[in-house]
């Protein structure tokens, strides 16, 4: 059967490597200022910003783009756009009419080796661009992603469920990052869950992990386990 492993630091000991600060992950951000062309842009970065994109060549034309709305909860996929800007590189598609809506994007980089153990390594990454309870309720969960961290929002507060195929993942860490320094890395409890407080202004990232003892072949290439990263952007609701 197989089962979960904690990542992080504690997965990155279980590897026997030392955790890198330089580790990459895939990001949407969406560019909603008029003086540029409105789009949502699919980073695989350290962080949800433009970089070199020297791992990109695992995304282009092969990761999913859906872009969700109230009006269009369930849209076919699409592929998103080589973007290059000087030393850097990223991928984009063009942004809905819509005030709300979530762009959920995956792809799978394939298999990458942690010191003598080969990980086939899948990505997942959302921002829920909303700015109202009932939208961040219809749009929370992207049900065709296996992996999804589906935000509720309780008062003055923030609640996530980190699910693997629609099933809450409990004692997993999620790291959760936002504005003036703000650092939270909280487990999620029996049902899948973490709160934290809703800031005061500022937008958030998330970023958690589940990894599988699966092994097998990908394009030829044996590997011994399956990772599966998920970020996600809420962006600032001033």
């Amino acid at each position: 059967m197989n089962r979960f492993f904690i990542l992080g630091l504690t997965a990155m000991t279980c590897l026997g490597i030392a955790a890198t600060a330089h580790a990459h992950y895939l990001w949407v951000s969406v560019d909603r200022e008029p003086e540029h062309s409105a789009g949502s842009n699919i980073y695989f970065e350290e962080a949800p910003r433009p970089g070199d994109g020297s791992y990109l060549d695992h995304f282009l034309r092969k990761s999913d783009v859906w872009i969700r709305t109230i009006e269009q909860p369930a849209p076919d996929p699409v592929r998103a756009e080589e973007v290059q800007a000087g030393e850097h590189r990223w991928m984009r598609v063009a942004s809905p009419a819509a005030d709300e809506y979530s762009v959920d994007a995956y792809g799978k980089f394939g298999v990458y080796q942690y010191g003598q153990t080969k990980v086939l390594l899948h990505y997942y990454a959302r921002n829920l661009s909303v700015v109202s309870h009932d939208a961040m309720h219809e749009l929370g969960r992207a049900e065709q992603m296996d992996l999804d961290l589906v935000p509720h929002d309780v008062g003055n507060r923030f609640e996530f469920t980190l699910l693997w195929k629609g099933k809450p993942v409990a004692d997993r860490m999620v790291f959760v990052r936002g504005p003036k320094g703000f650092r939270q890395n909280i487990k999620t409890d029996a049902s899948g869950k973490i709160a934290l407080e809703r800031p005061a202004s500022g937008g958030l990232t998330l970023r958690s992990s589940v990894e599988f003892d699966t092994p097998g072949e990908e394009h030829g290439e044996a590997y011994e386990r399956v990772r599966h990263n998920i970020t996600m952007v809420i962006p600032s609701q001033d």
